[in-house]
């Protein structure tokens, strides 16, 4: 007999958590005997499944116009839907516990707020993620103990998970860069005296960590200009996008920084064709991911990448040979690694992740959806 499986991402619009939600369904949908009801905000997102055979969709839009719609939603309205349902498993794709009477319930946590030490900078320039910081442990704790199974995107999350709540039950699925065999890039060596283009693809929030790349090439423009004027930063945004990142652009302004350019949004096509011919590494100081994708995407395109020195970086790299790590609020060791960079010398190594034993890990969104599968059939 068919299992039926809801998906429930009612607040799932954008970036890479609809990628997430997109990825589940192409991969569920794939699979004999099983049928999908999807729960969503808007049926426009996945154009790419309507109309498949085993696919269904509910719309909701109006969930995101409040939390308070949000949260009864998830525990009320999926209670009701779940006893009308009557589904072999419900699915919530982002974070939330729902109360459901589902004999197996999983939740999809990718959130990353609890792991940030806040700031009055967060305070003042992104107040909505700032207050996530302090509340979405507490959202992430209300009937956790009520799923199959949580899933999380590493295993550093997972132990935070495990310390937190007292669970165990606990999937590491981790997501998959999206990039064809063909698309492989076998960089060249870049001459020393030549312009080095370092890229940044970053939405500007608080914890991306713009600051650091700002004060460390100011920095080199005081000390070391001649090294300053052969490093051009790209970045992926622009003014109007969000507060903080019109004070960075400003910021930059003011201290007169030419070579921190800003770019603005890019499609995957144009990124793609970035990573391929227009840059010699990525930098990527990000202070919290919970995967950080464009690690990912560099190191499918073979190349360098200068990275903060933090948990999620590591995991997300496994094994790989062309890797510069530097503490993420360190200016100066910043900036030296850039000169070095710009001299010619070597400043890139080897890192290397070993799988923990203890956690159930899908390295494939096939190897995740046959977990969650086979868990099923387990009493």
């Amino acid at each position: 007999m068919d299992k039926l499986i809801v998906l429930s991402g009612v607040n799932m619009v954008e970036g890479g958590i609809l990628t997430v939600y997109r990825s589940m369904i192409d991969t569920f949908s794939k699979v004999h005997g099983v049928k999908l009801i999807c729960l969503v905000h808007d049926i426009a997102l996945f154009n790419d499944y309507v109309g498949l055979p085993n696919v269904e969709f509910r719309e909701y839009k109006e969930i995101k116009t409040s939390w308070f719609k949000r949260i009864k939603f998830e525990y009320m309205t999926s209670y009701a839907l779940s006893k009308e349902l009557k589904p072999d498993a419900w699915i919530s794709l982002h974070d939330m516990s729902a109360r459901v009477a589902v004999p197996n319930q999983f939740v999809y946590c990718h959130n990353p707020s609890p792991f940030y030490q806040s700031s009055s900078v967060d305070l003042k320039y992104d107040r909505t993620f700032y207050l996530f910081t302090k509340f979405y442990k507490f959202l992430y704790g209300i009937n956790i103990k009520a799923n199959r199974y949580v899933i999380v995107q590493q295993q550093w999350i997972a132990r935070y998970f495990q310390k937190t709540y007292g669970i165990n039950n606990i999937m590491v699925a981790r997501p998959v860069a999206n990039i064809k065999k063909d698309d492989e890039h076998r960089r060249t060596t870049v001459e020393p005296d030549s312009l080095k283009r370092l890229l940044y693809p970053a939405f500007p929030r608080t914890f991306k960590n713009f600051s650091v790349l700002v004060e460390a090439m100011d920095l080199l423009k005081q000390r070391q200009c001649e090294v300053y004027n052969r490093i051009q930063i790209r970045l992926t945004f622009d003014k109007g996008m969000t507060k903080f990142g019109d004070y960075i652009i400003d910021e930059c302004e003011r201290r007169q920084l030419d070579n921190i350019r800003f770019i603005g949004l890019q499609s995957k096509q144009r990124l793609d064709e970035m990573y391929r011919n227009e840059t010699d590494a990525l930098i990527f100081p990000s202070k919290l991911e919970t995967w950080g994708l464009p690690l990912s995407e560099a190191k499918a395109f073979n190349l360098p990448i200068l990275c903060a020195e933090l948990p999620y970086a590591h995991e997300t790299l496994g094994d790989y040979g062309k890797v510069a790590f530097f503490p993420p609020d360190d200016v100066t060791h910043l900036a030296e690694k850039l000169t070095a960079l710009c001299e010619g010398k070597n400043i890139f190594s080897t890192t290397s992740f070993v799988d923990d034993p203890a956690y159930l890990v899908s390295h494939s969104w096939d190897a995740l959806v046959k977990n969650i599968l086979d868990s099923l059939e387990t009493k």
